[in-house]
């Protein structure tokens, strides 16, 4: 696959069930559905996923941008609930629809600081993040240190002890088991795990003032930290470095490629690499 979006030629859109995709139900609001793209574009971005990932993140987030082309547009959306086809749905009238710059567009556009500190808005606190918490607790039998590795835009400087009050709380009202892993874990454990986010977050910090420009660092004044860890983040999509976000990943958490245990993961989802992870956490701490 291509490793610069302005090389890139698709075939025919894919044909996708855009409400499945989004998962969103068919009377989703137009913020639901737009947050849920942000949720699902954050996750499968093709410049997140390792180099043996990236095809199959290519194509999710193909059917991703698809399906939000057709549910974001109130006259595709309501021609695709007439017909059920997406084929027929993109064309409308005199707007005729591209759909090689409208991907180009969406790869572009999907990691932001905009997008980041509004999805990290919604998501902290929901529903939404309480469930996969829980579930997470669950899947990986208390250890906190692979349930962070799941949770998006978690960060054990600042969320442990609300993760944990509500880990308790469901523990006593029964909702999940009571594993060693959680409860008996040490505080000196728990200490080791902050200062290893306290660091990586420094260390994002820095790589960030390294790479952005010095306008982009300074635009912002007092949200530095906030524009150096977007200013990183943007500089793949405009510079489209084959392995820059590679190098990221090798340096910032990554299962390494020849030594270590692999990290376990889903095989049809990409994990959360870890600029992403950090870049999150430091937008977290800028904002306490």
């Amino acid at each position: 696959m291509p490793t610069n979006i302005d090389d890139l030629e698709l075939d025919e859109p894919p044909t996708v069930e855009p409400y499945e995709v989004l998962g969103v139900e068919k009377t989703a609001t137009q913020d639901q559905i737009k947050t849920a793209y942000r949720k699902a574009a954050l996750k499968w971005h093709p410049d997140k996923a390792k180099p043996e990932d990236k095809d199959a993140a290519h194509t999710k987030f193909q059917e991703i941008a698809l399906a939000y082309a057709v549910l974001s547009d109130e006259r595709r959306r309501t021609r695709y609930d007439n017909t059920g086809r997406t084929d027929e749905s993109l064309d409308i009238d005199d707007d005729i629809f591209n759909w090689n710059d409208f991907y180009r567009a969406q790869f572009a556009n999907a990691v932001t600081e905009d997008t980041i500190v509004s999805f990290t808005k919604d998501y902290k606190g929901s529903d939404e993040e309480r469930d996969a918490l829980l579930s997470a607790y669950t899947k990986y039998k208390g250890d906190m240190n692979k349930i962070y590795q799941q949770i998006m835009v978690s960060n054990p400087a600042v969320d442990e002890d609300r993760f944990r009050n509500i880990i308790n709380e469901a523990i006593e009202k029964e909702e999940v088991a009571a594993h060693p892993k959680f409860t008996r874990e040490s505080q000196k454990s728990i200490d080791r795990r902050i200062a290893k986010a306290n660091e990586e977050a420094e260390e994002a910090e820095e790589h960030g003032k390294k790479t952005a420009s010095k306008k982009k660092a300074n635009a912002k004044g007092g949200d530095s930290d906030l524009s150096s860890l977007a200013a990183m983040i943007q500089q793949r999509n405009k510079a489209r470095s084959e392995d820059f976000l590679d190098n990221l990943a090798e340096k910032y958490g990554a299962a390494p490629k020849k030594k270590g245990k692999k990290r376990a993961q889903s095989p049809d989802e990409p994990p959360e690499e870890a600029f992403e992870r950090t870049a999150k956490r430091k937008i977290k701490k800028s904002k306490a």
